[in-house]
């Protein structure tokens, strides 16, 4: 083999190894992350557990409300027939 081609061969071997180090190192990395947001998430839901364990919610009760008797039908007082005794068309 010629100098040339030993080089090439070498340069190839060094740019393999140096991206499959950082794919590796990328890899590891995204998997502790991952695992450190899963343990803050598992930290929050016991939190939140324990707090509502504790009543910390606040008591939702539905007011009473009692509204005035009111008459707000405004056409029953328009109907000239409603005082008769009897059907005037029979």
């Amino acid at each position: 083999m010629n100098k040339r081609t030993l080089f090439i061969v070498l340069v190839t071997v060094v740019l393999v190894l140096v991206g499959g180090s950082y794919y590796y190192w990328k890899i590891k990395m995204q998997k502790s992350a991952t695992q450190q947001a899963a343990e803050d998430i598992q930290k929050t839901m016991a939190n939140i557990s324990a707090d509502i364990g504790n009543n910390v919610s606040p008591d939702v009760t539905t007011p009473v409300v009692n509204l005035p008797n009111t008459n707000a039908n405004p056409y029953d007082k328009t109907n000239p027939f409603s005082n008769l005794k009897t059907n005037p068309f029979k």
